[in-house]
């Protein structure tokens, strides 16, 4: 382990043991009201401890994404076995937080939609779509706004809220929502 993520360890231990593991504290006497300043949650903590930061959103290395586990679970409506991914607890402090991710530009043409393209760990030649890699290497990137024309593999980063989708199979198992192009 290297000093970096030890010392983060460490600050991550620290601040849980002066916050008291409380999410929120009060300040000021009674005359003032109680001002209510919300502190950082566990979950904050624990993300600012082990991702880097640009802005407000938490850089994902793909290595994160791509340590997610899979089991095969009997679906009903869809009347078979399918594979349904085990999300580590580290990427679960990350559920529905702003995160940034870097990854090559794969265009989803056949929807017709030009607000979702896919971000992919590798290049076409290597992606999920040509069998090369899982889906744990591709992101569903879901924007308000239409997306610019890029060359495929194009190398790019999106910022916006990560969901972790375990059951809905119209999207894949990461999903960015409200994502943005970082410039």
């Amino acid at each position: 382990m290297n000093f970096i993520i030890k010392f983060r360890i460490v600050i991550y231990i620290g601040l849980l043991l002066v916050l008291g593991c409380k999410s929120d504290q009060k300040v000021g006497n009674a005359s003032d009201n109680s001002i209510q300043i919300d502190t950082l949650s566990q979950h904050e903590v624990l993300a600012t401890s082990i991702f880097q930061k640009d802005g407000n959103a938490f850089i994902v290395p793909w290595k994160y994404l791509m340590s997610v586990k899979f089991e095969e679970q009997y679906n009903e409506k869809m009347g078979m076995e399918v594979s349904l991914p085990i999300f580590s607890d580290t990427l679960k402090i990350l559920d529905g937080k702003k995160v940034q991710v870097e990854g090559f530009y794969i265009p989803v043409d056949e929807t017709g939609n030009e607000k979702i393209v896919i971000l992919s760990a590798y290049p076409f030649a290597q992606c999920f779509f040509c069998g090369k890699a899982g889906v744990e290497s591709i992101i569903d990137i879901l924007s308000p706004k239409k997306l610019p024309v890029l060359k495929v593999d194009t190398k790019i980063k999106f910022r916006g809220r990560l969901k972790l989708n375990r059951d809905n199979f119209d999207y894949l198992i990461y999903v960015l929502e409200e994502a943005e192009m970082v410039k």
